[in-house]
């Protein structure tokens, strides 16, 4: 979503540049606030360009009532 955290903690090699870390986490959603508001779905977590955990996406169907 950012990389303000790293900043903030004044970590180096965390930024979305060439030759930094490579550690992320995908998640499953359409932007900033759908991620922190349905506490998205971890799809991929990358660390230092290495796969290290893997989840399939949710599907939500509405449920019917009645």
């Amino acid at each position: 979503m950012t990389t303000n955290a790293a900043k903030v903690m004044h970590l180096q090699g965390y930024a979305l540049e060439v030759g930094c870390d490579a550690s992320f986490v995908l998640l499953q959603a359409r932007d900033t606030i759908e991620a922190i508001r349905l506490r998205a779905n971890r799809l991929t977590v990358w660390k230092k360009g290495k796969l290290v955990a893997e989840t399939a996406e949710v599907v939500f169907s509405p449920s019917r009532a009645g």
